[in-house]
């Protein structure tokens, strides 16, 4: 039996040759992409190079519809629930455009929340919006009682990261969900810092929308994201950018110029032009990669690599701001530099070939599942 170890060596050695070079603890900036993403996105472009694989009807419809269904199983949603998209802010701006939103209307949002996730709502100000924020107050996280505090019978949107990308915490979505079914509340999920790490399960997290960009945890790339979309907001979402694509008789060739404004029924109804067909293609293959592998192996491997990360980094000096409870935990450690310099701290790791980043004051180490004992060791004898 093949175990944990000999799976992730493996890995390393086939899919990501970044690890031959590096220690890679930079995935919640850019996930390195696996080797079967890169052959996925070659097939395609190579084809059109050379004629034989023109974008088609093959590509524009089956090759999505297939994706689709690939997303639908990763995230345990219907396929004609998702929509393929270009970043995790289009999926957010689904629901910032496409509302019915009134003077008065209120969104909750955290204050550490990446921006994707909260200009869409403040340029709702204009039309008399207002955004209340749950305040961090310094504890790097938040509880769905803080939730609560700040809404209002006027809330309609709460719209939170599953794993916050400045300091890894691991929302408490679950609960956040049951207060905003009391409350008649939408809830968006951003699970960019989370899919292809830790489990993504709509039906679990019970939010209306998730969607997340194929860049960062999904070892994906850039220009092609996944949004699940249930039918219940769908009923109450306006199509904001209306196209070619989005339209229930697009397929048919032959009804292009009845010029019929009707929308797919399905998610399909926010793909308003063709997808970047490689992205989606390579997204196909991350999420392959990662169902072949086993989520719970991945997540348990990864939360390992952040406990050691955590030990390793403390036992130099750098105090995590990173939750260290398991519920909370991600694959994001967020620590205090002694001396504040955090931005020398990482230049001087990245001489050393160990790749990390500067965050919120704090340097940022972020794991996946390529990441092993090795990669830790390294760092800790990097760290100055």
């Amino acid at each position: 039996m093949t175990t944990p170890e000999e799976t992730i060596s493996r890995l390393r050695r086939e899919e990501f040759p970044v690890t031959a070079e590096k220690a890679w603890f930079n995935t919640a900036t850019y996930g390195p992409l696996p080797a079967s993403n890169v052959r996925a996105q070659h097939a395609l472009l190579d084809g059109m190079m050379r004629g034989v694989s023109p974008p088609g009807l093959g590509h524009w419809w089956e090759g999505a519809a297939e994706v689709r269904g690939k997303v639908g199983r990763f995230i345990g949603c219907d396929p004609a629930d998702v929509a393929l998209l270009r970043s995790t802010g289009d999926g957010i701006a689904l629901v910032s455009l496409g509302l019915d939103w009134q003077p008065g209307d209120e969104v909750v949002l955290y204050d550490h929340e990446f921006p994707s996730g909260v200009y869409p709502f403040l340029a709702l100000q204009r039309r008399g919006v207002r955004v209340r924020f749950v305040e961090d107050r310094g504890r790097c996280r938040f509880d769905a009682a803080d939730v609560a505090a700040v809404m209002s019978d006027r809330t309609r949107v709460v719209c939170v990261s599953l794993v916050n990308c400045y300091h890894g915490f691991r929302a408490p979505v679950e609960q956040i969900s049951e207060l905003c079914r009391a409350r008649g509340a939408w809830l968006l999920v951003d699970a960019v810092q989370a899919a292809g790490i830790l489990p993504v399960s709509v039906a679990s997290l019970g939010a209306d929308l998730v969607t997340a960009h194929g860049y960062k945890s999904l070892c994906a790339g850039y220009g092609i994201s996944f949004c699940c979309v249930s039918p219940r907001l769908r009923e109450c979402l306006e199509v904001a950018a209306p196209g070619w694509k989005n339209i229930e008789d697009a397929p048919f060739i032959d009804r292009q110029l009845d010029y019929n404004l009707r929308y797919a029924g399905s998610a399909r109804r926010y793909e308003p032009s063709v997808q970047n067909l490689a992205g989606m293609y390579g997204l196909g293959a991350s999420i392959d990669l990662f169902q072949s592998t086993g989520m719970e192996l991945i997540t348990d491997w990864v939360l390992g690599i952040s406990r050691a990360v955590t030990e390793a980094a403390g036992a130099k000096g750098y105090r995590a701001a990173s939750s260290a409870s398991p519920e909370e935990m991600s694959g994001i450690v967020s620590v205090e530099v002694p001396g504040g310099d955090a931005a020398a701290v990482c230049a001087a790791l990245a001489e050393q070939k160990v790749i990390c980043a500067v965050r919120d004051g704090r340097l940022r180490i972020s794991c996946h599942l390529f990441n092993d004992a090795d990669d830790v060791e390294r760092l800790a004898k990097a760290l100055p």
